[in-house]
């Protein structure tokens, strides 16, 4: 029985893990059979780019042109509705349709105006004539000048204020009123929402009516003022949505804000965002995300080289083959910047030569 229990606890150590470690030595062997089972790779540091980056929060917003607050240019009742939120309109689309008093009575100061000024340029020019031929005094020029330049002023801005609401002038001075009149939208975009009803007495400093074009989003940055000195136009911003740091997305820093936010303590800056055609974003929208600041390359190694034992990092520095044996030295190592699975050495190694990958099944003790 004793020669039996003895045989089987040889064959169990024999089939434990080929590593050793040579105590006389200081050197760790690893057989060649484990080498290719555990997918060891000997390797040499190398230049890796780290960059340097401020963390910030920041919201999708549109740019100061890619918005547009409706309301009416006189007041008016609420005709008709041409467009719902969330609908996308073109730039010149109908979005609501206006009537009311107000509307009339400017047409008919118009009409009035455009007659009246027929006469009194009349009146000006044979006044003009009479005072040429000495037959009228300066007085009486005087008077029919004024008042024809008044009503002219009068009459232009009557015009402008009928053009501004889309209405044909001519029309109306041959006594041919609108009842109505549409209001258009002045940019592409989506309408993002309506505050107002069908029969509705809306005045002209009412907002009723939102539109954001959807392909003028920016992003607006939170930076602390510890962080501020770093930002740079043109560095490049990566941000994720809502949390999610699966899908990463670049911007282009376009704009550094000059005054802290007093409730936030931060600066505000402007990034344009990079091929925004792909993006299923909205106004609003809560983002995370990094600006690099600066990118230099320095020595180092992958992540999967590094054995952490109590706060200390080591390395395998390979030192020969020998037979069916690879023969390495621990080196403890000081490290500095994580990126891309790659991390910085801050010293320099003696060897070029060091295990890679595999070492997380390496006991160093």
């Amino acid at each position: 029985i004793f020669a039996i229990i003895l045989a089987l606890i040889v064959i169990s150590c024999e089939t434990k893990n080929e590593q050793t470690n040579d105590v006389e030595s200081g050197l760790i062997e690893i057989t060649k059979a484990q080498f290719v089972s555990e997918k060891m790779q000997i390797g040499e540091p190398m230049m890796h780019p780290f960059a340097d980056a401020v963390s910030v929060t920041g919201n999708i917003v549109p740019s100061v042109d890619g918005k547009a607050q409706i309301s009416l240019p006189l007041s008016g009742l609420i005709n008709k509705i041409h467009c719902k939120p969330g609908q996308y309109i073109g730039r010149g689309g109908a979005i609501f349709e206006i009537s009311g008093n107000e509307l009339l009575d400017l047409q008919k100061d118009y009409a009035e105006s455009s007659a009246i000024i027929s006469r009194l340029k009349s009146e000006y020019l044979r006044t003009k004539e009479l005072y040429l031929d000495k037959i009228s005094t300066q007085k009486d020029l005087n008077l029919a000048e004024s008042s024809y330049l008044a009503e002219n002023a009068k009459l232009n801005s009557l015009k402008m204020k009928l053009a501004n609401i889309g209405l044909d002038v001519t029309k109306i001075e041959k006594g041919e009123f609108y009842s109505n009149f549409t209001l258009k939208s002045p940019i592409n975009g989506f309408v993002s929402g309506i505050n107002a009803t069908l029969g509705q007495y809306v005045e002209p400093q009412q907002i009723i009516a939102e539109i954001i074009d959807d392909k003028s989003f920016q992003l607006k940055l939170s930076v602390f003022e510890k962080d501020i000195n770093k930002i740079r136009i043109g560095q490049t911003v990566e941000f994720n949505l809502n949390g999610s740091k699966s899908q990463n997305y670049q911007a282009i820093i376009n704009s550094v804000g000059k005054n802290i936010q007093t409730d936030s303590k931060s600066i505000e800056c402007y990034a344009i965002i990079g091929n925004n055609n792909n993006l299923n974003i909205v106004a609003n929208q809560f983002i995370e995300g990094k600006v690099y600041t600066s990118v230099d390359s320095v020595i180092s190694i992958p992540e999967s080289a590094i054995i952490n034992s109590e706060n200390d990092s080591y390395i395998l520095e390979y030192v020969k083959e020998d037979g069916d044996k690879f023969y390495f030295k621990k080196i403890k190592v000081k490290t500095g910047r994580k990126s891309d699975k790659y991390i910085e050495l801050l010293e320099k190694l003696q060897s070029a030569k060091l295990l890679i990958n595999g070492v997380y099944n390496i006991a160093i003790e």
